[in-house]
């Protein structure tokens, strides 16, 4: 495998490969194959929240950023440039486990990794301005906590909620996997692939009840990665209430001021 993992995309349905490269303190940063435009990680290059996290730079696009940023917060990477055979970051099972593996298994320098440490100053909340119920709060903390609070109108869905802590095993985030309503699993060509679900509940074996809330937890955790600062680094507590890609942009924007990153 060395520094390249080939998995199959889930918009261009084509193996991607992803090759992963040690920098001189420059974030994290993706590269298209035969371009020279590389897009950081950052909210500056935030293109579209709709339905996954996609950067972009100089007419260059990247799609479903948000898993492969979660796997490094968890691992606390932050200097590495991605080249990729596609437009998109491999999807694999829909989790961010297998990056996981992949990323450990690489031996990056000590220069790829943030072992700084902050401290939250002051209590943060962003509310959607066209749904008062969907919100995430971001309090002081001793550790470092995230979860996510679902309460949706669906018998398969449901309320649920998830909460990790920096002291709690990895795995239990990282495996969350995507899920989508299966009539449009069935209409993509994504059914048994994309965990689907429909009235009777779902139709693949759940890692865990609250897979769905931990996979959502999984999303804010990546695209809170846009803010330049590793959230993991941060002494707080997140909760998201409903949140999405749109909102979790916004608590990034928050982060980022707050921070000056």
């Amino acid at each position: 495998m060395g520094n390249s993992l080939i998995e199959k995309g889930l918009i261009s349905r084509k193996e991607v490969s992803a090759t992963v490269t040690a920098n001189d303190a420059d974030g994290i940063r993706f590269k298209l194959i035969n371009s020279d435009n590389f897009i950081e990680a950052d909210l500056n290059n935030l293109f579209s929240t709709q339905r996954n996290t996609v950067l972009s730079k100089n007419n260059d696009c990247i799609c479903l950023t948000e898993h492969f940023l979660a796997a490094c917060a968890l691992l606390k990477i932050t200097n590495i440039d991605v080249e990729l055979s596609e437009p998109e970051l491999p999807f694999g099972d829909g989790s961010a486990e297998f990056w996981l593996s992949f990323l450990q298994g690489l031996n990056l320098p000590t220069e790829c990794f943030d072992v700084r440490e902050f401290e939250l100053k002051e209590d943060i909340e962003i509310i959607d301005e066209n749904d008062s119920s969907r919100f995430i709060k971001i309090c002081k903390s001793e550790i470092f906590k995230i979860g996510y609070q679902m309460d949706w109108d669906h018998p398969a869905l449901g309320k649920q909620n998830y909460t990790w802590s920096d002291l709690d095993p990895i795995k239990e985030i990282a495996e969350a996997r995507t899920f989508s309503n299966e009539a449009e699993n069935l209409a993509l060509g994504l059914s048994g692939w994309v965990l689907g679900f429909n009235e009777a509940g779902f139709l693949q074996k759940l890692h865990a009840d609250n897979e769905p809330a931990r996979h959502k937890t999984l999303d804010l955790l990546g695209d809170l990665m846009l803010s330049g600062i590793n959230p993991l680094t941060i002494k707080m507590s997140i909760i998201s209430n409903k949140g999405g890609h749109e909102l979790n942009s916004k608590a990034a924007a928050k982060l980022k001021e707050v921070f000056n990153a």
